[in-house]
């Protein structure tokens, strides 16, 4: 069984796209990406790179951030993208999805696309549960925003908790022996730590299957 780090997290073992890969059947090898920003105007897909994880590993996970501006033809594009993966898509939306307020037509073209989108809900590979929410601003330990103050400011650690609240209860509902969360996680300025798949580099990620979580 893997030993904890320093600061409590279970160790795995990640990789970059690049890597060879000489995996035992008894191990699932998940591709992490987000921060994607499809914009309208773009001049390159990830089409290739769709198509070249779908060789690497056995699920696609992308982690928040995928449209720029959150509009349905920007969505559009991710979906025409991910048509060429061969891989089961799960993953969370972020901040920037909602930007323009299309969020429903936004999430049925990433469904329509085959995504399994994560909201307060798990999705169940090969034994392991991808649970996610799309997070919230509000930081973490004595970076946390404190509920003090404004009426303005107390909504806002409302909603954080709120989220937080919304992946703790999926995660208790869990069945499985191993769980990955998903969630997007800004930069530290806003007191939270970037996830390991939360780039625009992708990285390859087999937990053991022995670990809890991830």
């Amino acid at each position: 069984m893997s030993q904890p780090s320093k600061n409590g997290a279970l160790s795995t073992q990640t990789r970059t796209v690049s890597s060879a890969m000489s995996e035992k059947p008894d191990k699932l090898t998940f591709a992490a990406i987000g921060d994607l920003h499809v914009k309208e105007d773009r001049t390159s897909s990830f089409r290739e790179l769709f198509a070249e994880l779908s060789t690497k590993a056995q699920v696609l996970v992308l982690c928040g951030d995928l449209t720029d501006l959150g509009k349905p033809s920007e969505a559009e594009l991710l979906a025409e993208d991910l048509r060429a993966c061969s891989l089961p898509v799960v993953g969370v939306l972020g901040n920037h999805d909602y930007e323009s307020g299309q969020i429903e037509d936004v999430k049925s073209i990433l469904k329509g696309a085959g995504m399994h989108l994560l909201n307060g809900q798990s999705y169940e590979i090969d034994g392991v549960a991808f649970v996610g929410v799309k997070g919230f601003i509000g930081g973490f330990g004595r970076r946390m925003l404190a509920s003090f103050g404004e009426a303005v400011v107390k909504s806002l650690v409302a909603e954080a908790v709120n989220e937080a609240t919304r992946l703790e209860n999926a995660m208790r509902a869990v069945a499985s022996k191993q769980a990955v969360v998903v969630l997007l996680c800004a930069d530290s300025r806003y007191g939270r730590r970037r996830a390991a798949g939360n780039s625009s580099v992708p990285r390859l990620v087999t937990p053991r299957r022995n670990d809890r979580s991830i």
